[in-house]
């Protein structure tokens, strides 16, 4: 199932799929996103993760905090809770 994303100002609620075939057009699609604001993510609709969620979580954080932003996750799936504990990077989250 291929990842959406809807952009409602500074919620972005993600449905599908997030692995390494959909980083790509993730990255692409979010690239140009103006930092000016933090942004909260909606991964409730998020179905099947793989480990590559983790880095693309971690590279949303990293531009918000070159830009004195902050990324909240919102409703991540336990799948992802549980990589994230498994990588002791649950806190990260």
């Amino acid at each position: 199932m291929p990842l959406n994303i809807e952009f409602e100002s500074n919620l972005w609620k993600l449905s599908g799929s997030i692995t390494y075939d959909e980083i790509p057009s993730v990255i692409e699609k979010t690239k140009n996103f103006n930092w000016s604001d933090s942004v909260q993510i909606d991964l409730s609709q998020v179905k099947h993760v793989d480990t590559s969620a983790l880095s693309l979580i971690f590279e949303f954080k990293r531009n918000a905090k070159r830009n004195n932003q902050i990324v909240t996750i919102n409703t991540p799936p336990k799948n992802l809770l549980k990589l994230a504990k498994l990588y002791g990077v649950e806190d990260l989250i």
